[in-house]
């Protein structure tokens, strides 16, 4: 994996896992997310002066909407996984179901190549997230018992498989910078007419909202999109799917640094495992 996509990808994990801490700490975190949606989309609005919308082929159109409602879909499946089931459960599921679709697909669609050395990197990571957040051993019997949110948090893994896989394709049609400022736009008018759909026309989000944390968060969000699609530009869509799933191991960290959190042996054993498969995978060619 070439370093620049390497640190890329590692750059978005500390974003990623930041903002959800902030996100996961504030009791409005649906609200937190819309405005953020909203902040990130302004943020990258001066691409515009940059690049017209008239250099996006015809062929990248369908690409832009079908990665926005995929992204649509993730935020309120994950919202649904999370009112479903506990965080322990949720979390690892969803991003570890992602990298187990990708790599296969990504082989069979997008003609990717993938080292033994890579596969081996990639099933380090996917171990080591299930391990680490007891999806294995114990905890696996009790989330099998939770269907629901079980159920919730793979249907989560498969859209951020199936976005994962978009934007590999739409990073190659489109310059990185005009590519997210339409998929946010898109993710963010959509999750907007749902609420107000909801809401029964009442706005998504009120004027007493805490806009300090959501511009922190729309700042953070956008950093970190970009990130991966830059990163996305520049080496196989399996490996960055499975190397971004470091910020599992950057938010263990943040956890125990701002929230006190203690974690156990078994879960500081499973973020080694996660970090021996970042660095098998950095070397993989």
């Amino acid at each position: 994996m070439p370093l620049a996509a390497l640190l890329l990808v590692l750059g978005a994990a500390v974003c990623h896992s930041t903002w959800n801490l902030l996100v996961k700490t504030e009791p409005r975190r649906l609200e937190i997310q819309s405005g953020a949606l909203i902040v990130g989309t302004l943020l990258c609005a001066p691409v515009l002066f940059v690049y017209s919308l008239g250099e996006v082929p015809a062929v990248a159109w369908p690409v832009i909407l079908v990665s926005g409602v995929l992204e649509t879909s993730y935020v309120f499946a994950l919202s649904a996984a999370y009112g479903a089931g506990d965080l322990s459960l949720v979390y690892p599921v969803a991003r570890g179901v992602a990298p187990v679709l990708v790599a296969p697909l990504a082989v069979a669609f997008l003609g990717e190549h993938l080292s033994t050395q890579g596969l081996v990197g990639i099933l380090l990571v996917v171990v080591g997230i299930f391990a680490s957040h007891g999806a294995l051993g114990q905890g696996w019997p009790a989330a099998c018992a939770d269907r629901r949110g079980l159920g919730l948090a793979i249907l989560t893994g498969v859209f951020i498989c199936g976005y994962s896989l978009v934007n590999k394709l739409g990073v190659g049609l489109v310059p990185v910078p005009l590519y997210a400022f339409l998929v946010f736009l898109i993710d963010a008018a959509l999750i907007h007419l749902v609420r107000w759909v909801r809401g029964g026309g009442a706005p998504p989000i009120r004027r007493d909202a805490p806009w300090g944390r959501i511009v922190v968060v729309g700042v953070l969000m956008m950093t970190a999109y970009l990130a991966v699609l830059g990163a996305m530009a520049r080496a196989p869509v399996s490996y960055v799917v499975a190397a971004r799933e470091t910020s599992i191991v950057v938010a263990a960290v943040l956890g125990a640094v701002v929230l006190r959190e203690r974690h156990s042996a078994v879960r500081i054993a499973g973020a080694v495992v996660i970090f021996a498969g970042l660095c098998v995978i950095a070397l993989a060619r």
